[in-house]
């Protein structure tokens, strides 16, 4: 048996990362655009890239006016009240928002690449976009379940840890499927 000592960010990051390992091998390509790296770079990349004006809107609010090398941004809604208050922000700092029609053109030409290098791999162009084989499918390989069981196991400590959890959620009950799984343990 082996130990591994982590805290409870990395455990997440661990949970994050057998997730994207178990949805990969049951053919769910399209999580790749759900990782930091391009979720992030996305949203910069689809920001216009021009000085702010008056109007624009950003994500603390929207300018409404510019001197001085300055933008006046307006309040943002905070505890679901609107605060009045406004903010100055040296016009260089000022990010605009993200353009999300540019974003989702995109995200939506990346699927359909995805999903044709996905169908090649799988020999099978019958499975629609948002098809996937499940977890339990004969082609998906053992250690994707072994992932899967993984996961389950740190969700569901995460589950025990939260005084707010609710016995209806997939994470309030675990359902092994490997031979080793029961010798998974996690401890928070």
């Amino acid at each position: 048996m082996a130990t591994l000592e982590v805290n409870k960010d990395q455990l997440r990051l661990i949970q994050r990362a057998l997730d994207f390992y178990s949805r990969v091998g049951m053919g769910q390509f399209s999580v790749i655009k759900e990782h930091p790296t391009f979720e992030k770079h996305l949203a910069d990349i689809c920001r216009p890239d021009r000085e702010p004006i008056v109007g624009d809107t950003t994500p603390q609010g929207k300018i409404l006016e510019i001197k001085n090398d300055k933008a006046l941004i307006a309040g943002s809604v905070k505890n679901k009240m609107w605060n009045a208050a406004h903010e100055w922000k040296k016009l260089k700092d000022v990010k605009l928002s993200t353009d999300y029609s540019k974003y989702h053109k995109i995200r939506d030409n990346v699927d359909n690449q995805i999903t044709e290098v996905r169908n090649n791999l799988i020999n099978d162009h019958s499975v629609g976009r948002n098809g996937s084989w499940g977890i339990h499918n004969k082609k998906v390989d053992e250690t994707c379940r072994e992932a899967f069981d993984i996961i389950q196991v740190i969700r569901h400590e995460f589950w025990k840890a939260n005084e707010k959890r609710s016995e209806v959620t997939v994470d309030s009950h675990i359902m092994l499927t490997t031979k080793d799984s029961n010798n998974i343990k996690v401890k928070l």
